[in-house]
């Protein structure tokens, strides 16, 4: 019964998306996606559950029959152009610095030829590095205590996000004494960066230290856009221009610090649209459903129809 429900809900989200074709709007979509693994990930257990191969061949099969695929760069200028009839555009984004995106994500990527800009710490250029909610991840998957008291994992990394900087460096002080040093293959390196460059993918910032930037004094805002960006854009051989904000977190005063460090599109965790009228540096981006196809159809559909305020 559910592989029914599946088939007709596709169907029906294949049908929505091809009416809308026929409407006049003008509007894209920028989907966000962080690891790839064998299988899917459990939401209700992972923090970051990843995308299971099988999965995201299959989105991509989706978006290519449905939808238009574009650079991040070229997003907006897609939308301005787009015409009764044409496809939405949309753009494929990668956040974090993971091994599978040179190990996995990037062939698939390049065999279907979809474009993508993987946005991108630097932290582990030259050596292992782990990410506070990785390893807490990890301490929760091996029955360590946790730091902060919660019901689940999921809220004690809320409440571990919403710490200060300084307060987050002593939890995580406190999690490697406990877990011990990270795992050798934990991040990407200069020259994985250096591949995704050569194999076509564009890279863009995501923070050395991936701190939540609202909230951020102007001093340690500014820091944040320009620590680590110059070693990053020396393994990408090529300046970056765009932003991704960690955690998804910006509002005003973080777009103006990344416009006056120089970038020119910023990309927000927010789930909305890109319209005509949307500010180029807080940009809509949202992470695909991890069920069933027929509900990533369905969510891209929404998301284009969403009232864009």
């Amino acid at each position: 019964m559910t592989a029914v429900y599946s088939f007709a809900s596709l169907a029906i989200a294949r049908a929505l998306a091809l009416a809308l074709r026929l409407s006049g709007r003008r509007a894209g979509l920028v989907l966000v996606y962080h690891a790839l693994a064998e299988r899917t990930g459990d939401p209700e257990r992972e923090l970051v559950p990843p995308h299971g191969i099988a999965l995201f061949e299959a989105q991509l099969r989706h978006l290519r029959g449905c939808y238009r695929l574009v650079r991040a760069e070229e997003l907006l200028s897609a939308v301005v152009a787009r015409r009764r009839g044409e496809r939405f555009p949309i753009a494929l984004t990668f956040d974090d610095d993971l091994v599978s995106h040179v190990r996995l994500a990037a062939p698939i990527l390049q065999r279907v030829g979809a474009p993508a800009t993987f946005f991108l710490c630097g932290a582990s250029l030259e050596r292992p590095h782990a990410f506070w909610w990785q390893r807490l991840q990890r301490a929760a998957d091996e029955g360590h205590q946790l730091p902060i008291e919660g019901r689940d994992v999921h809220e004690v990394a809320a409440r571990v996000e919403s710490l200060s900087p300084e307060a987050r460096d002593r939890m995580e002080e406190w999690l490697v004494q406990r877990l011990g040093p990270d795992p050798e293959n934990e991040g990407l390196r200069s020259e994985h960066v250096n591949e995704l460059v050569e194999r076509g993918f564009e890279i863009g910032f995501h923070t050395l230290r991936h701190d939540r930037l609202t909230g951020l004094d102007d001093g340690a805002l500014a820091r944040a856009m320009t620590e680590g960006r110059a070693e990053l854009e020396h393994a990408a051989a090529r300046p970056l221009t765009a932003i991704a904000y960690p955690h998804g977190k910006a509002d005003e005063e973080v777009a103006r610090a990344a416009r006056e460090a120089g970038f020119v599109l910023g990309f927000t965790g927010y789930q909305r649209p890109v319209v005509r009228a949307s500010d180029p540096m807080l940009l809509g981006r949202f992470v695909p459903a991890h069920g069933p196809v027929a509900a990533f159809a369905l969510q891209l559909v929404r998301t284009v129809l969403w009232p864009h305020r």
